[in-house]
């Protein structure tokens, strides 16, 4: 049965390989259609990269999503432990990280929707209008996930500043994080930054750098 500290372990794994099966996801917004494509575009976009979008977009999303929510569960309880009978920050971080995980697959979804079809159905008669549509839509969607990524960052940056279970440095880092990816629309250094924090937990808890009391968090009941 896991201790404490090997708990800890288990989570800082989870959000590594989360960061590195999520990254070829990241990196793959396309250069094309851009808001000037044609129809054509479109549909000479989803069926050259049918493969690499679903494997891409999908099949690693799944598995980053297993890891993610190892590493989220995992800190949840750390931050529950260093809070105690606090304001309920550790809930905060937890329901942004789940947020943020169910827009990104929700998002994923969208996007492949076009590709997944083509793949599957022999019939299926190719729409451009369907192509805009996934593609704007998954966008704001995962621009939307990202408001979740930054409740997540700020509630743990909160704790940690009042409890010490992570460094002071990356609980201030951890607030420039946050503001950032909730502008996320602005531009991709948002999600950058928040991969960087994720990477930044997980060294943290693989190295032993998370505060933990490797246990339960005991809570003192008064007898009258």
């Amino acid at each position: 049965m896991l201790n404490g500290r090997a708990a800890v372990r288990l989570g800082g794994i989870g959000g590594i390989l989360f960061v590195v099966l999520f990254v070829p996801s990241y990196l793959s917004a396309p250069d094309s259609p851009i808001a000037t494509s044609g129809p054509q575009d479109v549909i000479d976009y989803f069926t050259d990269r049918q493969d690499g979008i679903l494997i891409i977009n999908g099949l690693l999303l799944v598995f980053a999503a297993f890891f993610f929510l190892w590493f989220l569960g995992v800190l949840h309880g750390v931050l529950q432990d260093a809070e105690g009978e606090g304001y309920g920050f550790s809930f905060v971080s937890l329901a942004g990280g789940l947020i943020f995980i169910a827009l990104v697959l929700t998002g994923a979804a969208v996007e492949i929707v076009y590709p997944a079809t083509l793949a599957r159905f022999e019939n299926f008669q190719q729409d451009a209008q369907l192509g805009f549509l996934s593609l704007a839509l998954s966008g704001w969607m995962y621009r939307f996930a990202f408001v979740g990524m930054a409740a997540l960052i700020a509630a743990t940056s909160v704790i940690a500043l009042r409890t010490r279970v992570l460094p002071g440095w990356l609980a201030w880092a951890g607030f420039v994080a946050a503001l950032v990816a909730l502008l996320r629309f602005l531009g991709p250094l948002g999600g950058w930054l928040a991969l960087l924090w994720v990477i930044a937990v997980s060294v943290l808890m693989l190295t032993g750098g998370v505060g933990s009391t490797g246990g339960p968090h005991t809570r003192t009941v008064r007898t009258s």
